[in-house]
């Protein structure tokens, strides 16, 4: 039997990428700011993504 695919909840990658945003402000040094900015980016696209699932699911 096939398990139903619960998605992730909308929040979770929300909340990741206001924290990696707040921290790659943080950094002093250019490397770490630019990796930190590419993963809050990421995780802003992946809540459009998961958004995107929930709204065509319905």
């Amino acid at each position: 039997m096939a398990r139903t695919r619960k998605p992730m909840p909308l929040w979770l990658p929300i909340v990741a990428a206001v924290c990696l945003g707040i921290a790659a402000v943080l950094q002093q040094d250019t490397f770490s700011r630019v990796l930190m900015a590419v993963a809050a980016v990421l995780f802003g696209l992946t809540a459009l993504l998961q958004w995107r699932m929930q709204r065509r699911d319905r």
